[in-house]
């Protein structure tokens, strides 16, 4: 049942606690929680239906297509089909058309004279050039390690320098005792002002982060891209144009590059407007990592750290700008929902939010009600992280009535494993902090609850290849994750998709939490279980 898989529950629907005890196997599963919502009883009894033939869409903050299980399904087909910077915030004017010189040499937009590999197809011969500061493109946690990092190296070579300048001046008093001579007074005075200034630049160093150049042409059949990163490189003859190996639009070849090993960090490139507009794609937090890993993740070796569809696919659709801190737009949500209905995705999961004035409001709320309604993918989102208080449900997962809600549920097995909480609670319940309704205009806010916490798979920029994340942001991709299962069924058995029908059956199944009425403002219907859901939506 569920929350209470582990150990003897008797019967008991409320996650009751019985006889727990925590092994290895306990204590894995504990960090990716599927019990709780049936799903591993589900591809148990269904092993192909584990999100085979779903494509789920994730509007967040970046999946980083390098991240430890995003690489390819349970069945061996690509994981991630695109990456998508629905913000903008990475993109590059490479508008500027160059040619190259007698040598193969051509000027990048930074100034930089940049050598182009011969091998290289450009049957026009037209180079397109734009530079970016690298540090745009890097979140605040990178660019903070990058800094320190740099800075070290900066110091030392500083000291070394102030300490040459120091020996020369001590040199200096030592071979003239006597310093009366007008030229050898101000040799003395240039030998301490070297000292005063050395001194002064470690004081006032400031880090502007590195230049990158980017080349952009056209190979005859696409548009390739390589990139100069020199400046990263403590070995001048790494990070040279020449030597990088091109990349084109990730949905083509679906090929990703890394900047330099001291920072780590994957990247993608999409190529816009006649090659005008270079669009580098890094994600802005490890966020959307995180919520791809809970949906989708598939780990051959370790599957009971899978996520809880291994099989389904999904793009990444960055809608945090990293220019304003990870908050989305108007503009990137709805490039997000354009790409979306392009790609034919069968559902959409959004762990984004914060709180409207009005439920049911907005140029956003009427596209996502066109995507449901005409287009018939399935939206989730998160219900929000600001309770208990009432009416904290955030938009738009708690307050459109398009979507799918998700409030953050916590079992037993969770907080005994995954928290190391002591003596955890006899039974499940909804995290304190899981926001509530009921909505302005007397709705629920929260339609269904489902697993708030994860040990997931998180971006290479971290160093780490999983970490512990809380939250609703965690609730909706396992609710995602749990739909994609149902879905995956319901196509290869022939059964009609529809958004309504598949939410009926998620709440009409719900196992209560918690016994008072009151509790249905935090739960919504109860916490969802996707093997009764089958049967029910069938």
């Amino acid at each position: 049942m569920p929350g209470s898989s582990f150990g003897d529950t008797s019967g008991d629907d409320n996650g009751r606690l019985r006889n727990f005890k925590l092994n290895e196997s306990t204590f894995l599963a504990s960090l990716m929680p599927k019990k709780e919502i049936g799903a591993d009883r589900f591809i148990e009894a269904h092993p192909h239906y584990d999100g085979r033939g779903v494509l789920i869409a994730i509007f967040d903050s970046g999946v980083d297509p390098a991240a430890s299980g995003l690489q390819v399904t349970s069945d061996g087909k690509p994981k991630i089909l695109d990456v998508i910077d629905c913000t903008g915030s990475g993109d590059v004017d490479t508008s500027k058309v160059v040619k190259a010189d007698a040598d193969g040499c051509i000027r990048g937009a930074s100034g930089a004279s940049l050598v182009v590999n011969s091998s290289w197809e450009n049957p026009s011969g037209e180079w397109r050039v734009g530079y970016k500061l690298v540090y745009e493109l890097f979140t605040g946690t990178l660019t903070s390690r990058l800094k320190r990092e740099r800075k070290k190296k900066w110091d030392e070579k500083n000291q070394e320098e102030i300490a040459k300048a120091v020996k020369h001046l001590d040199e200096f008093d030592q071979k003239h005792t006597k310093v009366e001579d007008a030229n050898l007074k101000r040799a003395r005075e240039d030998l301490q002002s070297r000292i005063d200034i050395l001194r002064k630049q470690a004081e006032s160093y400031d880090d502007k982060g590195p230049v990158i150049d980017a080349v952009v042409w056209h190979d005859g059949e696409v548009w390739r891209v390589a990139l100069d990163t020199q400046s990263l490189e403590d070995d001048p003859d790494c990070g040279k144009l020449a030597n990088f190996v091109p990349l084109t639009n990730y949905r083509i070849e679906r090929k990703f590059g890394v900047f330099s090993k001291l920072d780590a960090c994957t990247f993608v490139v999409n190529v816009y407007d006649e090659g005008s507009i270079l669009s580098i794609v890094t994600d802005c937090s490890p966020h959307g990592t995180h919520v791809a890993g809970i949906a989708t993740a598939f780990h051959p070796k370790e599957p009971l750290l899978n996520g809880v569809a291994p099989g389904a696919q999904l793009i990444s659709c960055k809608i945090g700008d990293a220019r304003l801190g990870s908050m989305e737009t108007g503009t990137g949500l709805t490039r997000a929902l354009i790409a979306a209905v392009e790609h034919k995705c069968d559902l959409i999961n959004m762990s984004y939010g914060e709180a409207a004035l009005l439920p049911d409001y907005g140029r956003f709320v009427d596209l996502v009600n066109e995507v449901v309604n005409k287009h018939r993918l399935i939206f989730v989102s998160s219900a929000g992280n600001s309770g208990p208080a009432l009416s904290t449900v955030g938009a738009p997962g708690g307050t459109t009535s398009s979507i799918i809600g998700v409030g953050a549920y916590i079992s037993p097995a969770m907080a005994a494993g995954a928290h190391c909480v002591v003596e955890p609670p006899s039974e499940g319940l909804e995290y304190t902090w899981s926001s509530r309704g009921p909505t302005a205009d007397g709705d629920l806010g929260v339609c269904i609850s489902a697993p708030g916490g994860a040990v997931a798979p998180v971006p290479t920029w971290t160093l780490q290849r999983r970490m512990l994340m809380n939250g609703t942001s965690m609730a909706s991709p396992s609710a995602c994750g749990g739909i994609a299962l149902l879905l995956s069924a319901m196509k290869a058995e022939g059964i009609p998709v529809s958004p309504y029908s598949v939410r009926k059956a998620l709440e009409n199944t719900a196992v209560p939490v918690g016994g008072l009425p009151e509790d249905k403002l935090t739960t919504g219907q109860g916490l969802m279980q996707v093997d009764k859901s089958r049967f029910s939506s069938a």
